[in-house]
């Protein structure tokens, strides 16, 4: 997520969405008749820049039920991060790994039991962990 140094509207803001595939039919940012927000299709913000040039990631839900929190990570400009999102339930849990972690190519349920113990993915008062609950 460099900075490039611009500035203004949508500019040197980076984010990773889940879409719902309703969101391309519905003109999602168009009239609010059409908006997938209000009629429940919803968008996921896994995390995402919401100032211009800002280093501060946050996520967030925008659907019939919407969620968040003022949590945060730090953007990183200068190397790349990976970030776990398991979504199981009516809960999504977002958090920032170490650099030496891997996953088979291959994931079953089992695995990613172990991997969200292991890594504490489902102890929302871990840092640098958000969770979501709807």
């Amino acid at each position: 997520m460099p900075d490039d140094g611009t500035s203004g509207y949508n500019l040197n803001m980076p984010a990773i969405w889940a879409l719902n595939a309703q969101i391309p039919r519905t003109v999602q940012y168009g009239p609010a008749a059409c908006s997938c927000w209000t009629s429940g299709c919803g968008e996921f913000d896994l995390w995402e820049v919401l100032a211009s040039g800002d280093t501060r990631c946050k996520s967030t839900i925008h659907s019939g039920l919407s969620g968040g929190d003022s949590d945060y990570f730090v953007r990183p400009t200068s190397s790349t991060i990976k970030v776990a999102v398991l979504m199981q339930n009516e809960q999504a849990v977002l958090k920032v790994l170490d650099s030496g972690v891997t996953f088979d190519q291959d994931l079953t349920s089992d695995i990613i039991t172990e991997v969200a113990t292991s890594l504490k993915l489902v102890d929302s008062s871990a840092l640098g962990v958000s969770t979501f609950q709807l």
